[in-house]
């Protein structure tokens, strides 16, 4: 069908750039703070760190695995070893679906590596938490298009907790009080807005509606719109 046939296109692409780019993310250094390259991550970093990058940025049921692969297959020079080192432990085709196959599996684990060379972690927190609060004015909408989970999850907190972390237990001192002064109730249930001494909501935003996904005719028109959501927030 034709749904099948845009997931194909799609990952298919997806790989087919990765193996064209010669291991870009390797061998080139970016313009970040310490000049990491994915190469540096793949011949350096311990088996318990690939393996917590590859589940925290790409979501990989596999990361443990993969990780292993990787520390076994050093050193890792250029694409293909690190296509190997994946394929050795993942299917060409799985019986769970086509996530599971080697062209998703790979897709997933050069966005993880992506993520962390080019630090988009620290610039989505730094634009969600520092930078819209300053630019959005009361009542105003922060709209945000997201094509992962890790940018969706980071999306939802932030506006529905005003951090990135949110409300969860490993969040840093500052930002789990912060959280929690924030989500206060009164007796009936109702949300309480705290404010400052200057009457500002310490609570940034207040989420519109649930997020939304493309409809199946933009898809049919743009495949990659499949995995994108969208979510919206007003400015308190």
């Amino acid at each position: 069908d034709n749904s099948s046939s845009n997931d194909d296109d799609q990952l298919k692409h997806e790989h087919e750039q990765s193996e064209s780019q010669e291991f870009h993310y390797v061998e080139n250094k970016n313009q970040n703070s310490g000049g990491m390259t994915a190469a540096d991550i793949c011949n350096e970093f311990t088996q318990d760190d690939l393996s917590r990058i590859l589940h925290r940025y790409g979501d990989e049921p596999r990361s443990r695995r993969i990780a292993q692969s990787i520390l076994a297959s050093r050193p890792l020079t250029n694409t293909s070893d690190l296509v190997e080192a994946v394929a050795a432990v993942t299917p060409q085709f799985a019986r769970k679906g086509r996530r599971m196959g080697r062209t998703a599996t790979l897709a997933r684990v050069f966005q993880a590596l992506r993520i962390v060379v080019n630090e988009e972690d620290v610039v989505l927190r730094d634009a969600f938490e520092e930078m819209a609060p300053k630019l959005v004015r009361k009542g105003g909408r922060l709209v945000v298009l997201t094509y992962h989970s890790m940018e969706d999850r980071a999306a939802k907190r932030v506006m529905r907790d005003g951090t990135v972390d949110g409300g969860r237990s490993g969040m840093r001192g500052s930002s789990r009080r912060s959280a929690a002064q924030t989500v206060q109730k009164d007796m009936f249930g109702n949300e309480i807005i705290l404010t400052d001494e200057n009457g500002n909501s310490l609570k940034p935003w207040k989420p519109l509606g649930k997020k939304q996904r493309a409809t199946k005719e933009e898809v049919e028109v743009n495949s990659r719109a499949r995995s994108a959501y969208l979510r919206v927030a007003e400015r308190l």
